[in-house]
């Protein structure tokens, strides 16, 4: 596994040859924002080896975008698959994998297990802002505006419906708190954007959260006034006087 300073792209687009078109336009709209893209029209020249160029391309590539679709899950699937197996490893941290759904077509096997963004004509102008923000280096820092768009999307892809009241993000942009009015706040994890953790307070809707400066404890108040410190690593609660509250928060 290359270091990331022997990444040479920072996405690999893999698609069938039949989504073509649409796929040339994920790339020039990534390339435009400043990203190195792997796409095979334009790294691929006459007289190269075209399996030994895309092996290349994989290897050096932080980000594998699968494009999902009615073509990609015919003829084309087997390939398109063998070159996801390096960017699935949950012990490869540097790797990023990131299914992209082009079309209506059920979802393969395990690909099924993964949050995708859809890709679809209606959504791509929302959903574009999640794609660029989930290839870009993690060295990178992301807007809150962005972060904040992208717990609201993994808040739909989870069908998780109760109303978000309140969200705090880590220092370092990784991790978010959101409270909901379902009476639980939820520890999110933002590259993967799943949900890591739920925390509740007791019978009234969570209203506030925060994450400390350390990022190894949370804080959740209550519509009812009542405040509790949660350790991120434990998952346990302690009630909190709001004097001990504010000096956790700052440490």
């Amino acid at each position: 596994m290359p270091k990331s300073a022997n990444f040479t792209h920072d996405v690999f687009l893999s698609h069938s040859a039949k989504d073509k078109a649409i796929v040339r336009d994920i790339a020039a709209r990534l390339t435009k924002d400043g990203l190195r893209v792997w796409f095979d029209e334009e790294q691929i020249k006459p007289g190269d080896s075209i399996p030994s160029k895309i092996e290349e391309g994989l290897e050096r590539s932080r980000v594998l975008v699968l494009c999902m679709s009615e073509h990609a899950f015919g003829s084309d699937w087997a390939q398109l698959e063998s070159g996801t197996f390096r960017f699935r490893d949950p012990l490869n941290k540097e790797r990023r994998f990131l299914p992209l759904r082009l079309d209506g077509a059920t979802i393969k096997g395990s690909l099924a297990q993964f949050l995708y963004i859809n890709w679809l004509p209606t959504d791509r102008d929302q959903e574009y802002k999640n794609l660029l923000e989930a290839c870009k280096p993690c060295s990178v820092p992301i807007p809150s505006s962005a972060l904040q768009s992208q717990i609201e999307w993994s808040v739909r892809k989870l069908e998780y419906t109760s109303r978000v009241n309140a969200y705090s993000f880590s220092r370092d942009g990784t991790t978010a708190m959101a409270a909901g009015s379902d009476m639980f706040a939820r520890l999110w994890k933002i590259n993967t954007r799943s949900c890591l953790h739920l925390f509740q307070m007791g019978d009234a809707n969570v209203s506030s959260v925060a994450i400390s400066a350390d990022m190894r404890k949370g804080f959740s108040g209550s519509t009812r006034g009542e405040l509790a410190f949660w350790d991120l690593e434990t998952k346990k609660m302690h009630l909190e006087t709001e004097t001990s509250f504010r000096y956790h928060l700052g440490h």
